[in-house]
């Protein structure tokens, strides 16, 4: 029996809920329970509506004006609900803004304080330069090794590069030898200007011919000796 008339005790908020959001939660609640009230106002506003509508069709003025007085009331009633819930609905928005706006000023001291742990971490401006200047000077280590390295294999590269020059000079003498091998015989072949050209006889007049027999005989007197007797 004791159990049945004993308190009931409020429950309690989870751990993660603030109370902030349980009074934003019981803010959105009374907005619900409004809203609930407007419904049933209405609905009850539009019956009373009804029922004078039909009182005025029966002929009966004083019921009809009593069913219409509930309409009014009713009708007030429901635009009062209207208006509670704007106000509420007003407030809950401004609520929710300002847990937004909140929420990024907490975000922005979070990153702010991070940002200079990271800071006390990094060292600072003298730590970042000298770091910078252990970089150079193993960087320059670095050259100089490779530089050191690279001189004693001078020998090897002298003989490399004299050997790829015999190879290239054999290369070079066996295409040459190639494109003689290769080369197609050629024909001597006379010049257009140096065919001979086969003369036409011209005509000779009996006057050359007398001459030319005259200047014949008279030749062969002259070089003919003379006959001397034994």
């Amino acid at each position: 029996m004791g159990q049945l008339f004993a308190k009931k005790h409020k429950a309690e908020p989870p751990p993660n809920v603030d109370q902030d959001d349980m009074a934003l939660l019981d803010l959105k609640t009374h907005r619900d329970k409004l809203q609930q009230s407007s419904r049933k106002l209405e609905q009850r506003a539009s019956k009373s509506h009804e029922v004078a509508r039909t009182l005025v069709a029966e002929g009966k003025k004083t019921q009809a004006m009593l069913a219409l007085r509930r309409w009014e009331q009713q009708k007030r009633l429901g635009e009062d609900c209207q208006n509670h819930i704007a106000r509420l609905q007003e407030l809950i928005a401004s609520i929710e803004m300002a847990q937004l706006t909140k929420g990024t000023v907490d975000a922005l001291k979070t990153g702010v304080a991070m940002m200079k742990r990271i800071q006390q971490d990094i060292g600072g401006v003298d730590q970042v330069q000298r770091l910078l200047g252990e970089q150079e000077e193993v960087q320059e280590a670095q050259q100089e090794i490779a530089a050191m390295l690279a001189g004693e294999g001078g020998v090897e590269d002298a003989e490399m590069l004299s050997e790829f020059s015999r190879l290239q000079e054999e290369a070079a003498l066996s295409t040459l030898t190639k494109a003689d091998a290769e080369a197609p015989a050629t024909t001597e072949t006379l010049a257009p200007d140096t065919v001979p050209v086969e003369e036409t006889p011209q005509p000779v007049s009996e006057d050359k011919v007398e001459l030319v027999e005259k200047a014949t005989v008279s030749g062969t007197r002259a070089a003919t000796p003379a006959l001397v007797p034994a």
